[in-house]
């Protein structure tokens, strides 16, 4: 799907988000962005991991192409489960192939078109298929991770945690090396209501039924978790995912697994996920850092706040 020919979506309006200006502004500004980083690097896109136009990922690789057995990090975007494109988070692809490192970013089906667990379903297709086939571009199948900003840190929580469906998959265990969910909500009970102003909840949004809100409720599959977690959002993020955050380190924590939780003082939820295009955020300094050496198992560190 090229960049300047993707699958039209709803408009955001105050209907379907809560601020749609910043919304539509970072859609736009990540879009150009990533534009220019798809230009500049070495790319193989829109491959395909299902039969659906939204079941594709994109591949941002080092500038060597004789590199070999390099760490992956698979990123979702955002959207609100209902927008979004993963030709938004090219932007972030350039920090990473320096590391050297291969920068894979997946879409994913969307509601309302597509009840949860579909978008769970192809985050763990998408995980499948860089495990059979990143080898063959260079990247180490033993050392991936998975990242994701506002929902898209929702599914790649749910690929560390939900280790019961792994064999669904072919996957093998501790196929996750960490999680980076960044600005993410850790649950969506059927009840709330959902982003926007038209009235409707996230049962009527996103499930089939309002008891399949248990699947994204990672709260609940923080027991016995062993992935390093890094959890953070800005300090002018919105309530729910500043609430579910702190939640989901104190979970996690609780279950003796490595985590740290980062607060960005003064960024927004579209600012701090732009930044994280930048050399010197600390959010891509400490990614770095965990994908040259994952902390272990029963660590934690609160993180800090700092601009």
């Amino acid at each position: 799907m090229a960049f300047d020919d993707l699958k039209p979506q709803s408009p955001r309006t105050a209907a379907n988000t809560r601020f749609p200006e910043p919304a539509n502004a970072y859609g736009a500004h990540a879009l150009a962005r990533s534009k220019v980083a798809a230009e500049r690097c070495r790319t193989v896109l829109d491959v395909a991991f299902g039969g659906d136009d939204e079941q594709k990922l994109d591949l941002y690789l080092p500038d060597d192409a004789e590199v070999r057995d390099v760490p992956v990090l698979l990123y979702f975007h955002g959207g609100a489960w209902q927008h979004g494109y993963k030709e938004w988070n090219g932007f972030m692809a350039p920090v990473f192939n320096d590391l050297p490192a291969i920068f894979v970013s997946a879409s994913y089906r969307l509601v309302p078109e597509h009840k949860f667990p579909a978008a769970q379903h192809d985050a763990f297709t998408a995980l499948q298929w860089v495990w059979r086939n990143i080898a063959d571009h260079g990247g180490d199948p033993g050392r991936i991770f998975v990242a994701g900003w506002s929902v898209g840190g929702s599914l790649a929580s749910l690929l560390a945690l939900r280790r019961e469906l792994y064999p669904i998959y072919g996957l093998p265990a501790g196929i996750v090396k960490a999680c980076f969910a960044a600005s993410a909500g850790f649950a969506y009970p059927s009840g709330d209501p959902a982003p926007g102003d038209s009235g409707i909840t996230y049962g009527e949004l996103m499930y089939e039924t309002p008891e399949d809100d248990v699947l994204t409720a990672q709260v609940d599959y923080a027991k016995g978790n062993r992935v390093p977690f890094y959890i953070s959002h800005g300090s002018e993020d919105f309530r729910h995912v500043m609430n579910s955050s702190a939640a989901m380190a104190a979970a996690l924590r609780q279950a003796d697994g490595a985590v740290t939780y980062d607060v960005f003082d003064g960024l927004d939820h579209y600012q701090t996920n732009l930044a994280h295009g930048e050399r010197d955020d600390r959010w891509v300094a400490t990614v770095h850092a965990w994908m040259k050496a994952p902390p272990k198992g029963g660590k934690s560190t609160p993180g800090t706040t700092t601009s």
